[in-house]
C-alpha cells in the first residue's frame, strides 16, 4: 500500500500534480520516441498541447498557499527539474533526422517558449535558436519541418522582443535570417507565407536588423508582388510586409515614398484597363495631385513590361494578373493608413481621393462611341466582372483615409460625399451597398451633425429601398415611393389618429407580395446601423422632411423583426437566413427604434406606443441578448414616460381656473417665482419682500384650482359655495382685494388665449354677476368705463376696507 504523503492532498488543484503530469508526458515522448516505425501524429500532439494549456504544467510558479512552508524547496526543484527534462527530450527531437519526430519536437518547442518563465527563456534561447536555424540551412528538410521552424522563430522572436536585456543580441540573431528569407523570396517555395510572417515581426522589433537590407527587401517585395504565379492570399501578406517596411527606418521620407509609389503604380495600372470607360485626362488629375510641379514622378513598383511579356491575351492578362495586383496594391494603401506610424507623416489626401473618385466613377459602360481596340464586347463583359472586386478595395482605402484622419478630413468633405453618393445610386450588389452604408456611417460618426445634413437625403432614400419587404430590385425609383406613401396616408386619413397608429404597423407587415426575393440581412443590418447613427448625429437638426418616415420605417422593421425571431413571422420570414443571423438583425431593429424614440424632436414620438409595447414582449424573451436590449431600453424611456422635470413650487393663481404657464413671460415667471427680484416685481400673496410663497404656513399657501369645463356646475351653485366658503372663512384677511388680483391678470396679451382656458365656457346671467375665468375680464371692464368697485359683493361679512370688492375666491383643496 501506498505511503500517505503519495496522495495528493488537493486533488486537481495540488501543485504536485503538475511535475507530476510534465514527466508522464516526457515519458510518452520516450516511448514513441524508442520505436523507430511509429511516428508522431496530429492528434497526438494536439492532445500533448491541450493539456499543456489546461494544467499549466511549464509555469513553475507555486501558488501562495505554498509559499513559506517547509516543502517549498523542495518542490521547487522538482518542478525545476521535470522541466529540464522534457526540455531536454525537445531538444533531441529536434535534432532527429526523422521528419516526423522533428516536426512534433518543433511544435512542442513552440508552446515551450510561450509558456515558460522568463529566466528560462533568457537562459535558453541561443540554444534554441541554433537548433532552429540548423533545421532552416538543412536542405534535407521537408516542408512541414521548415514551416514549424519558421512559425517557432516567430514565436521565440516575438516574445524576446519584451526584455531589454537581450534586445542586442536577439537583434543580432534576426540580422542572421533576413537574407535566408530574401533567398526563399526570389523563388516560390512552398513556405512563403511563414517566411512573411517572420520578416513582418523583424520589422515591427527589430527594425535595425531590416535597416541595411532596406533595398533588397523592397525589391524582392515588390518583384513577389509583380509576379503571375501568386495567389491573393500570398499576395495579401506580401503588401502588409510592404505597408510595415518604412517602420525599418521610421522617418516620413520613406513613408510617404512607398505611399507615393504605390499611388503611382495604381494610377498606372487603371490607365490601362480604363480605356474607353471614362472620360480622357482622369490619370492626369491624379498625377497633378500626387506630384508637384517641376518634380519628377516616382518610380512605378510594377514593372508593366513584366506584365506585357507572353502571348497572354488582354483578357487573362486582366483576370489573372492586373486584378490580383490592383487588389494587393490598394490593400497596401490601406495598411498604411491605419496602422500606427511613430512620427507625423505627410498624406497625400488629394491623390488619395481622385483616385478612390476615378474608381468609383467607372460602372463599365462605354463612354464614347470611340470603340478602342482593348474594349471589345468580351473585355468589357470581363472587366465588368472584375470591378466589383475593385470597388470594394477603394471602398475600404476610402474606410482607412476616414479612419485615420477623423475630422481632418472636413475640408475635403464635398470631394468624399460626391463620388460615394453618386456611385451609391447605381451600385445594386448586396455587399457593396453594406459596404456603402458603413462608409456613411463612418462619416457621420468623424464629421458630426454637419455632415447628416448632406447624407440625410441619401441614407433614408436608400435605407428606405433596401428595407422595403419583397422587394424585387434596388432600382426603385424615388417617385413610386412618394407615389405609394401618399396614396397609404389618403386610406389612413379617412381612420382616427389612433387608428392609424396602431394599424400601420399591421399594414406594413402584411403587405409581402409573394414570389419577391428579400433583402440579405447582412444588407438589411448595415442599412439600420446608418440609420440609427444618422437618427443619433442629426435627428434633431432640419429632419422635418424625413424624421416622421423613418420614425414609420423603424417601427415596422422593429416589429417585422422581431416576429421573424420568435418564430411568428408570416409571409415574411427569412428561411434562408441563420438563426444567430435573424437575432442579430432583431437586435440592430431594436436599437435602432430605441435611438429613434431618444433622439431629440420637434414633436413628441409617435410611436411611442408601439414601441413600449414591442419592448415590452421583448423583455420576456428571458435568456436572450434581445431580452437584456428590451430591459435597459425601458428603463431609458423612462423618462418620456415619468418626466423628472417637475416644477419645484406650485404658481400661485388667484382665479378659480388653471391659467397655462404659456401666458406667463419668461422675465415675469422667473423673477416671480424662482430668483428674488424687486418689491414691485413680486406676486399676490408676498406681503414682505424677504418671504417667498414656499414660507407661507400650509394653511395659508394658495393652491391651483383646476375647472373642468364638461362637470362645471351651475352658475347658482357656484354663488351658493362662495357664499357658504366665505361664512365658514376664519380669517377674513386672507380674501385678496381687487387691487392685488388686477395686476397679477394683467399679462398685456394683445389676443388673450382663451380657447386653451379649459373652462371657457364659463359665463355670466342677467339676474347676478359671476365669476369669468377669462383674461380680458378687467380689461373688457375698463374699457366699459366701469369699475371694479362698481360690482356687488356677493359677501356680507368683508371688511370695510375692500368696500365695493369682487367676489370672494375660494382655494380649493386640489384633491376636489
Amino acid at each position: 500500500m501506498a505511503a500517505s504523503s503519495e496522495y495528493l492532498a488537493g486533488g486537481v488543484n495540488d501543485v504536485r500534480l503538475k511535475p507530476k503530469l510534465l514527466r508522464s508526458l516526457t515519458r510518452d515522448l520516450d516511448e514513441t520516441g524508442d520505436a523507430r516505425s511509429r511516428a508522431f501524429t496530429g492528434e497526438e500532439i494536439a492532445k500533448i498541447l491541450e493539456k499543456i494549456q489546461v494544467h499549466g504544467v511549464l509555469s513553475e510558479v507555486l501558488p501562495e498557499d505554498c509559499v513559506g512552508k517547509k516543502d517549498e524547496a523542495k518542490l521547487r526543484q522538482e518542478w525545476r527539474s521535470a522541466v529540464d527534462s522534457w526540455v531536454e527530450r525537445l531538444l533531441s527531437l529536434v535534432s532527429d533526422k526523422m521528419p516526423q519526430k522533428c516536426w512534433a519536437g518543433t511544435c512542442l518547442l513552440g508552446i515551450t517558449i510561450e509558456k515558460c518563465t522568463a529566466e528560462r527563456l533568457i537562459a535558453s534561447y541561443a540554444v534554441w535558436f541554433e537548433k532552429l536555424l540548423q533545421n532552416i540551412q538543412a536542405s534535407s528538410n521537408n516542408h512541414f519541418v521548415c514551416e514549424a521552424s519558421y512559425a517557432c522563430l516567430s514565436d521565440l522572436f516575438t516574445r524576446l522582443s519584451s526584455f531589454p536585456s537581450v534586445k542586442k543580441e536577439s537583434t543580432s540573431f534576426a540580422g542572421r535570417l533576413v537574407q535566408p528569407i530574401l533567398q526563399l523570396m526570389d523563388g516560390d517555395g512552398p513556405f512563403m507565407e511563414v517566411a512573411i510572417d517572420l520578416l513582418c515581426t523583424f520589422i515591427k522589433f527589430y527594425p535595425s536588423a531590416i535597416y541595411r537590407y532596406y533595398d533588397k527587401v523592397e525589391f524582392a517585395l515588390t518583384s513577389k508582388i509583380s509576379s503571375v504565379n501568386s495567389d491573393m492570399e500570398v499576395l495579401k501578406k506580401i503588401s502588409g510586409a510592404l505597408a510595415l517596411l518604412p517602420h525599418a527606418k521610421g522617418d516620413s521620407g520613406s513613408w510617404f515614398a512607398i505611399m507615393q509609389k504605390l499611388l503611382f503604380s495604381i494610377n498606372s495600372l487603371l490607365n490601362d484597363i480604363f480605356q474607353g470607360l471614362e472620360e480622357e485626362g482622369k490619370g492626369s488629375e491624379v498625377m497633378k495631385s500626387l506630384v508637384s510641379a517641376g518634380k519628377e514622378a516616382p518610380s512605378s513598383l510594377v514593372d508593366q513590361t513584366k506584365l506585357s511579356e507572353g502571348n497572354l491575351r488582354a483578357t487573362k492578362r486582366l483576370r489573372d494578373i492586373i486584378s490580383p495586383l490592383l487588389c494587393s496594391l490598394t490593400y497596401s494603401c490601406s495598411s498604411m493608413l491605419t496602422n500606427p506610424y511613430p512620427v507625423q507623416v505627410a498624406l497625400p489626401v488629394r491623390a488619395l481621393l481622385s483616385l478612390i473618385g476615378r474608381v468609383l466613377d467607372v460602372d463599365g459602360t462605354l463612354v464614347s462611341n470611340t470603340v478602342l481596340p482593348s474594349t471589345t464586347s468580351l473585355y468589357q463583359e470581363l472587366l465588368c466582372c472584375e470591378l466589383p472586386s475593385f470597388h470594394l478595395y477603394i471602398l475600404d482605402l476610402l474606410i482607412a483615409l476616414i479612419k485615420g484622419l477623423k475630422s481632418q478630413l472636413l475640408p475635403h468633405a464635398a470631394s468624399v460625399v460626391q463620388p460615394v453618393t453618386d456611385f451609391f445610386r447605381r451600385a445594386t450588389l448586396p455587399h457593396i451597398r453594406a459596404k456603402v452604408y458603413y462608409t456613411l456611417e463612418l462619416l457621420l460618426h468623424s464629421m458630426g451633425i454637419g455632415m447628416s445634413l448632406c447624407l440625410a437625403e441619401h441614407v433614408v432614400g436608400n435605407a428606405s429601398i433596401d428595407l422595403a419587404e419583397g422587394r424585387e430590385s434596388t432600382g426603385i425609383s424615388k417617385l413610386a415611393i412618394e407615389a405609394s406613401s401618399l396614396k397609404n396616408s389618403a386610406k389612413k386619413r379617412k381612420r382616427g389618429r389612433l387608428s392609424s397608429q396602431s394599424n400601420g404597423v399591421k399594414e406594413e407587415t402584411n403587405n409581402v407580395v409573394a414570389g419577391k426575393k428579400s433583402t440579405p440581412l447582412s444588407l438589411k443590418i448595415a442599412a439600420l446601423r446608418a440609420i440609427d447613427t444618422l437618427v443619433s448625429v442629426g435627428g434633431s437638426v432640419k429632419s422635418e422632411s424625413w424624421r416622421l418616415e423613418v420614425d414609420r420605417l423603424l417601427i415596422n422593421v422593429a416589429t417585422r423583426s422581431f416576429d421573424v425571431f420568435t418564430g411568428k413571422a408570416g409571409n415574411y420570414s427569412c428561411i434562408e437566413e441563420s438563426t444567430s443571423s435573424q437575432e442579430e438583425y432583431c437586435l440592430v431593429a431594436l436599437q435602432a427604434l430605441l435611438a429613434s424614440l431618444l433622439s431629440p424632436s420637434h414633436v413628441r414620438p409617435p410611436y411611442l406606443l408601439q414601441g413600449l409595447e414591442l419592448f415590452q414582449k421583448g423583455k420576456l424573451e428571458t435568456g436572450t441578448r434581445v431580452a437584456i436590449l428590451c430591459e435597459k431600453a425601458l428603463l431609458s424611456l423612462e423618462v418620456l414616460i415619468h418626466p423628472r422635470d417637475i416644477p419645484l413650487v406650485n404658481y400661485p393663481i388667484p382665479v378659480a381656473a388653471t391659467v397655462s404657464t404659456d401666458e406667463f413671460g419668461d422675465e415675469e415667471m422667473y423673477h416671480g417665482w424662482w430668483v428674488e427680484s424687486d418689491n414691485e416685481n413680486q406676486p399676490p400673496g408676498r406681503e414682505n419682500g424677504d418671504q417667498s410663497p414656499k414660507d407661507l404656513k400650509k394653511d395659508e399657501q394658495p393652491q391651483l384650482m383646476e375647472v373642468d369645463a364638461e362637470k362645471s356646475h351651475s352658475v347658482e351653485e357656484r354663488r351658493e359655495d362662495n357664499r357658504e366658503a366665505t361664512a365658514l372663512s376664519a380669517e377674513p384677511e386672507k380674501i385678496e382685494s381687487a387691487s392685488d388680483i388686477q395686476p397679477q391678470l394683467s399679462f398685456g396679451h394683445a389676443e388673450p388665449a382663451v380657447d386653451r382656458m379649459p373652462s371657457q365656457g364659463l359665463g355670466t346671467t342677467n339676474s347676478e354677476p359671476t365669476l369669468s375665468v377669462s383674461l380680458n375680464t378687467f380689461a373688457d371692464s375698463q374699457s366699459k368705463g366701469d369699475t371694479v368697485e362698481d360690482r356687488p359683493s356677493t359677501s356680507k361679512d368683508s371688511d370695510s376696507d375692500s368696500h365695493g370688492s369682487e367676489p370672494d375666491i375660494v382655494w380649493d383643496n386640489p384633491d376636489t
